[in-house]
């Protein structure tokens, strides 16, 4: 079934954030396909963590000087997922947050995001609020990947098990295991296996879901 109509400018997404019912059924898709033979859902043991926590800072720099100057100071960027943590596997495939002071983002930000070459394609299933933004490359180490920005207030639930996720398997030993070996495991089936089971089999993000669980 094909995906909605590409939105592609701030006035149209801003309308659309408005409208919570549309937004919720609203996906556009833009199938990535290599020339170059690349796979980017291979799962990779040994990520290149330098590299592509760089090439992340470089798109935040990008993207902020986009933003108008009374709004930077307002917004926060977060390095999250795999590739933020050193030494865990994954697929080379960068997420980040950018944690905005309300619902919706303002026009400035959609504008930049959009000047910075950026696509909006939904928002989650979980959560109408976190907003995915998706910058394919189109050279160097991360070749025909995409970033996908998740645009979310401070008090996202999802959010927050990524911000959870990351700073406990930097500092504690047990949860960067547990998640590493679920990690591993997950990755022996297809990919929506894997992006399943990674949640499913870790005990980390059990914990993390339960304690960020819907009132």
């Amino acid at each position: 079934m094909p995906g909605d109509t590409k939105l592609e400018t701030a006035d149209e997404l801003w309308d659309l954030y408005n409208d919570l019912e549309r937004l919720k059924g609203y996906k556009y898709t833009q199938p990535i396909v290599s020339d170059s033979g690349i796979n980017n859902e291979k799962f990779h043991m040994e990520l290149p963590y330098e590299e592509i926590k760089q090439i992340v800072e470089d798109c935040r720099d990008k993207f902020m000087s986009a933003v108008p100057e009374d709004e930077k100071a307002s917004l926060r960027w977060e390095h999250v997922g795999s590739t933020s943590i050193k030494g865990m596997p994954g697929a080379m495939m960068p997420d980040a947050l950018l944690i905005v002071p309300q619902f919706p983002p303002s026009k400035g930000v959609i504008q930049a995001f959009l000047d910075s070459g950026y696509y909006f394609s939904s928002s989650s299933g979980l959560d109408p609020k976190d907003l995915w933004w998706f910058l394919v490359f189109t050279d160097g180490l991360l070749k025909d990947h995409k970033l996908t920005v998740h645009v979310v207030t401070e008090d996202n639930r999802a959010a927050n098990m990524l911000l959870d996720t990351r700073n406990m398997c930097r500092n504690e030993e047990w949860a960067f295991t547990d998640y590493k070996e679920a990690k591993i495991k997950a990755a022996k089936g297809s990919w929506g296996e894997y992006k399943k089971g990674k949640g499913s089999n870790s005990k980390l993000l059990v914990m993390l879901a339960e304690k960020y669980k819907q009132k």
